[in-house]
Order: structure tokens, then C-alpha cells, then sequence
């Protein structure tokens, strides 16, 4: 089972892809339209939670760089000038698909927490920093995305506003605290090095939670999408419009502020990644399956995305940006 769970993280796009392929499959020869998720969705929602925020140090943010300027200029990106971006992206190319459109406001209002921190080490940038955006992120989504879900999305689809603020505090508050309970357990009672090695099959975990939502909630309109085949290609467009402007601003945005590699790279990567596990919980607890569908697709394009601007433009990055050995705090 490790080693299962080892595989899905380390392939998590592939897996994604066989998820949906199957779910399409399963779909179509399956009617699974009058089928009930909520409850399927509930338990995955917490087996993707409940692992990633276990293995979360939010206790590190005490004695983690605060280089604010960095800290407030990414925060600004990933939640004010993402929710621009997918307001925009949603008024145009998916303007006659409404639930697709929601599932780009939810990309742009619900930005990325544990994830970056991973980015951020395959980056060679700061972790330290990393962790202080992504727990400051995670701790203002309840209070910022609601807002900015309401003002994007609200005159597409209405917007539970309160309900939508209740689950998130739900989906983030209590795995928090339990995950924080579990990992201060475990290190009394078996030592740090044995957590560490314990935490290498959490992201596999939490994937699971990912692949049952999108099986069941991709297989439910399973017919519905291969009888209206354009649906793919205008998630692919809007997705792939979505992370180009994001990349451009904040290209742009870390020259403006004179921000060296190991800083940009952080502003950027804060700026076009999502939290995949926090929206698809949204999307499949409160909205229709067709905006879990278009969230189906972020996983497998922000992988290879995001992998590209690390691999295939870090180094013009460095040049253009500049680097410097050691980071300084504000």
C-alpha cells in the first residue's frame, strides 16, 4: 500500500487522467445522473484534508522568515489579482457555460497552501518563506474567498455566500486541528524522524480523496460531456489563458518590486497555482458536477505548467530577475 500510495503522488497527473478516463468510461455505460455524491464527497473531502494539513508545520511559521514585502506582494497576486484574472477569463471564453465559469472563479479565489511549498523546494527558493505565504493563505480563505467568490461568480451563479464561508472553515479548521493533534502525537510518541517517514504517504492519501471525487463526480454528467465535446477544449483554453496572464504578471511584478530569483520564483508560483483538494471539496459539496469536471482538468495542466516555468524558464528567470546568495528580511 505505500508503495501504491507513493506512486500516486509522485504521479498524480497520470493517475488524474485514468481517473477521468475511466469515470468517462464508467459514465456512459453507467446512468449516474440521479446518483447522490454529497455523502461520497464528505468522506473524500476529509481523506484529502485531513493528511495534507497533518503534514502541514504550521508551528514553523514562528520561526520562519517574515520578509513581508514578499509575504503581502504574493497574498495580493494569489487571491486579488488570480480573482481579476478568472473573473475576466470567465466573462469571456467560458461566458456561456456557467458552471464551468464558476469552477474558474473558485481557481482564481481558492490559491494554493501546502503545495507551495513544494514548488517552492523543486524551485530551490526559500521553504522558509514558503511556509509563512502558505499558512497565511490557508488562514484567509475562509474570510477572503467567500467575498471574492460572491463578487466574481455571484451574478453567474448565486452564491451561498455564508455556507460557502462555513465550509471552508469547516474543510480547513478542523483537519487543521486534528492534523495538528495527530503530528504532535506521533513525534511524542515515536520521535520526529519516524514522522517524516510516516509523512512521505500523506499527499498519496489526500490524492485518494482527489480520484474518488473526480471519478464520481466527472462519471455523473459523464454523458452530458461526450455529447458536448467542446466542454474539453474550453476548460483546456480557459485554464491554459488563466496561467499564462498569471505568469505575465508576476514576471513583470517581481522585476517592478526588484525581487532577486529566489524571491520571484516564490511570487510567481504563489500567484498561478491553486489548491486543487480545498476547491474541488467546495465544488463537489455545494456546486454541480460539470464545475468538479472543469477542476478535473487543473491537476494534470498546473503539473505540467508549472514544471515548465521551473525547468524551461528558470534559468532566463535568473537572468532577467537577477539572483542574489542571501535573503534579506524587511
Amino acid at each position: 500500500m505505500r508503495i501504491i500510495l507513493m506512486q500516486i503522488k509522485q504521479y498524480l497527473y497520470l493517475f488524474v487522467a485514468a481517473d477521468f478516463i475511466c469515470a468517462l468510461i464508467a459514465g456512459s455505460y453507467i446512468n449516474m445522473k440521479a446518483l447522490n455524491i454529497r455523502p461520497i464527497s464528505i468522506i473524500a473531502v476529509f481523506i484529502m484534508l485531513y493528511p495534507m494539513l497533518t503534514g502541514m508545520a504550521v508551528e514553523r511559521v514562528k520561526t520562519a522568515t517574515k520578509n513581508y514585502k514578499l509575504i503581502l506582494s504574493t497574498l495580493f497576486l494569489a487571491f486579488i489579482v488570480a480573482s481579476a484574472t478568472a473573473f475576466l477569463i470567465s466573462r469571456t471564453i467560458l461566458a456561456n457555460e456557467p458552471d464551468l465559469a464558476l469552477a474558474m472563479v473558485l481557481v482564481g479565489a481558492i490559491p494554493c497552501s501546502n503545495m507551495l511549498i513544494g514548488w517552492t523546494g523543486i524551485a530551490d527558493a526559500s521553504v522558509e518563506n514558503a511556509i509563512v505565504i502558505a499558512v497565511s493563505g490557508l488562514c484567509l480563505l475562509p474570510i477572503l474567498s467567500p467575498i471574492l467568490v460572491r463578487i466574481s461568480g455571484g451574478a453567474i451563479i448565486p452564491i451561498p455566500t455564508y455556507r460557502l464561508a462555513g465550509n471552508l472553515m469547516l474543510y480547513i479548521l478542523i483537519p487543521l486541528i486534528l492534523g495538528y493533534l495527530t503530528r504532535k502525537r506521533i513525534i511524542t510518541a515515536k520521535g520526529m524522524p519516524y514522522f517524516m517517514e510516516l509523512k512521505k504517504v500523506f499527499p498519496g492519501i489526500s490524492a485518494t480523496g482527489i480520484l474518488i471525487i473526480i471519478f464520481f463526480s466527472v462519471g455523473k454528467v459523464a454523458r452530458i460531456i461526450l455529447h458536448k465535446p467542446v466542454l474539453f477544449l474550453l476548460v483546456a483554453a480557459a485554464l491554459l489563458s488563466y496561467y499564462l496572464i498569471q505568469l505575465a504578471i508576476a514576471v513583470l511584478a517581481a522585476k517592478v518590486l526588484r525581487f532577486p530569483y529566489e524571491m520571484g520564483i516564490i511570487l510567481l508560483l504563489g500567484a498561478m497555482a491553486s489548491s486543487q483538494a480545498i476547491s474541488l471539496a467546495i465544488a463537489a459539496t455545494m456546486f454541480s458536477s460539470l464545475t468538479v469536471f472543469a477542476l478535473s482538468f487543473k491537476p494534470m495542466l498546473q503539473v505540467f505548467f508549472i514544471l515548465g516555468v521551473i525547468y524551461g524558464m528558470g534559468p532566463w528567470l535568473k537572468r532577467f530577475w537577477g539572483t542574489k546568495s542571501a535573503l534579506k528580511t524587511d
